[in-house]
């Protein structure tokens, strides 16, 4: 999860109590690095820790996150806070407020519950890649025709079930030669068809090649996929597949 806390130590020390309970926190710089970074890379869940919750780190940024995601957001207040300021915090959108002097087993309790809460909203809207017509269909029902190198480099990396692709491969598939080290043929695909899919759906696996981080499912008439860190399985063939959120991959390109 991602935290923002006015008092860097506070923050600190809470992040190191949750650390060694199994929930990894990483600390925003400040408000503006935290919307940036959900907006990049979504969190699990937002938690914030302000000085005082009508200030810039309070109220005002639950009501800016809201505007950008509906990731859960929970917010620990100092105790002998007001309560018209939790109720604010509340209904700027904070799933949870929790008082400052609040145990921290207990505040781990409310942390999974409130994300336990928020699991079935996780799943996005499903794109899907038709095999009639070769086109990518989003959610909106808008498509976006695809050449015949792109669908086939979609359907390849699915087909993988989440494993990294070697440059070598996609090249012999897709373009019937083998790869060389100056070959950019594939990257530059790669580059393409990322403008196509939903943010982040194909990783770079440094020195190898590619990796489809969303969870895919096929069939004979189109394949059916969604963004990366959703928290459900789907179905391709009569296997089960998750998308890649371990953050093992590093884009390069």
């Amino acid at each position: 999860m991602l935290l923002l806390a006015t008092n860097r130590l506070r923050g600190k020390r809470l992040a190191d109590g949750l650390s060694r309970r199994g929930i990894a926190v990483q600390m925003a710089s400040g408000a503006d690095a935290l919307i940036e970074q959900v907006g990049q890379a979504p969190p699990d869940a937002v938690l914030l820790m302000p000085d005082c919750l009508n200030s810039a780190d309070g109220t005002t940024t639950v009501l800016r996150l809201r505007a950008v995601s509906g990731i859960p957001c929970l917010v620990i207040a100092l105790p002998g806070g007001a309560t018209l300021d939790r109720v604010a915090a509340l209904d700027a959108g904070a799933d949870e407020v929790l008082h400052g002097g609040i145990p921290l087993p207990e505040a781990i309790a409310r942390i999974r519950a409130v994300l336990r809460r928020a699991r079935p909203t996780m799943v996005p809207e499903a794109w899907q890649l038709m095999a009639t017509g070769r086109c990518l269909l989003a959610p909106n029902g808008e498509a976006q025709h695809l050449t015949s190198a792109e669908f086939a480099l979609v359907a390849m990396l699915a087909a993988a079930e989440g494993a990294p692709v070697d440059r070598d491969a996609i090249c012999r598939q897709v373009f019937r030669r083998p790869w060389r080290p100056d070959d950019r043929a594939v990257d530059s695909l790669v580059k393409r068809l990322r403008r196509k899919l939903p943010a982040d759906a194909i990783h770079s696996v440094r020195g190898v090649g590619y990796v489809l981080t969303a969870t895919v499912t096929a069939s004979p008439a189109h394949v059916q996929f969604c963004a990366p860190h959703t928290v459900r399985s789907s179905i391709l063939g009569n296997a089960t597949y998750s998308g890649i959120t371990d953050g093992r991959y590093d884009r390069d390109t």
